[in-house]
């Protein structure tokens, strides 16, 4: 080391306390920053994963567990033995109906199918003069049609919820890649497992280019795996087509009401209002009439972007094929504000759904979905 290194010892050794010093106190800043900015985050995602309403359920809405009115919409459902059911009414307990089975000499395979072959008058005619009634209660009904896999979907079609989870710009489409599952059916847990009620809409009749086309309602949730949307999202593209077809599809993901509801009138949808509560808690509630494009734009502009791309994992997905979109394909609607994502929230596993939550909706004249968050 020679003389003059030797010399400098003592001089390093009495710098040595001070450096400690320094460092010992630009750790602890840095902690307590660490400290304050988890803190912060962890208040912003508690507040944000906070519910919007402070209300909870003590009865069902009394018009979710009611019948349309015969001279605005008929309804149909089906039980889970196959069984095609004309409502009459519908109470807490269950439905009243004609059985279509029982009283026709054709079978038919869903309540779409009925509708399509029979149509309102005859269906209207046997409500009034049927006297062969059938009790059915709700755990009896299954899903009202035979619907195929793959769906069409509308982001942010509600004002509300395009603000809360900060999209700018109109709604946007994707595919919902999950097979109808009945109302009470379970729902599978995952990363960040987020629900939005919707109103679904699906064609009564193939739907193509320039045709006018019947539509039908029913009570739909879009269960979504958050984590996987964020995880696989390109935010420098169109919205929609990153992020969207992994995140919203999958098994279980899509429990759809026990009722078909076919109106006359097109415009019957907006006095439907939709709700939903995680453990009794309200979480979700508006009338379907504050979305940004109704059922029949949604259904419109999907067959205008058949072309578009989505991708899925590194594979290409189509919305709809360009010659026509199916009957029974489901329409998304889109979801009110209310929904458990937000931009802070997703690191926290807490603010999103747990095994053993049950989720409740309702819809006026649609009936409900009750489906309990359990393990894969």
């Amino acid at each position: 080391m020679g003389l003059r290194g030797c010399l400098h010892w003592p001089a390093r050794l009495r710098m040595m306390p001070v450096a400690f010093t320094y460092v010992s106190t630009v750790m602890k800043t840095a902690l307590a920053l660490f400290l304050t900015a988890a803190a912060v985050l962890y208040w912003s995602s508690e507040r944000l994963s906070r519910p919007i309403f402070d209300e909870r359920l003590v009865q069902p809405p009394a018009l979710a567990l009611a019948a349309a009115p015969l001279e605005q919409a008929l309804t149909l459902a089906r039980t889970r033995d196959g069984r095609v059911l004309l409502v009459t009414s519908a109470s807490v307990e269950g439905v009243s109906a004609v059985d279509l089975n029982a009283n026709l000499s054709r079978a038919y395979r869903d309540a779409r199918e009925a509708f399509a072959h029979l149509g309102f008058d005859p269906l209207e005619n046997m409500v009034r003069h049927s006297h062969l009634m059938v009790r059915v209660p709700w755990g009896e009904l299954d899903t009202p049609l035979a619907a195929p896999a793959q769906h069409i979907a509308a982001g942010t079609n509600y004002r509300s919820h395009a603000q809360e989870v900060g999209h700018e710009g109109e709604p946007f489409l994707f595919p919902k890649l999950s097979a109808a599952t009945p109302w009470d059916a379970a729902v599978v847990d995952g990363a960040r497992l987020d629900y939005e009620v919707e109103l679904c809409a699906t064609p009564m009749h193939d739907y193509r280019p320039g045709e006018r086309v019947q539509l039908g309602y029913l009570l739909c949730n879009d269960f979504t795996d958050r984590w996987l949307l964020v995880r696989d999202i390109d935010l420098d593209g169109p919205m929609g087509l990153t992020g969207f077809t992994l995140g919203k599809g999958g098994e279980t993901r899509m429990p759809v009401g026990p009722l078909l509801v076919i109106p006359r009138d097109e415009a019957f949808f907006e006095k439907l209002e939709l709700s939903l509560y995680v453990d009794g808690q309200l979480r979700q509630r508006a009338g379907a009439g504050d979305m940004i494009w109704s059922p029949s734009e949604v259904l419109r502009r999907a067959l205008t972007a058949c072309d578009t791309a989505y991708d899925l994992e590194g594979e290409t997905v189509r919305l709809v094929d360009c010659d026509r979109i199916a009957a029974g394909t489901l329409l998304l609607t889109g979801t009110p504000g209310g929904v458990m994502f937000k931009p802070a929230t997703l690191w926290a596993p807490w603010a999103y759904l747990r095994r053993g939550q049950n989720v409740q909706s309702f819809g006026t004249y649609l009936g409900a979905l009750s489906n309990e968050i359990v393990a894969p």
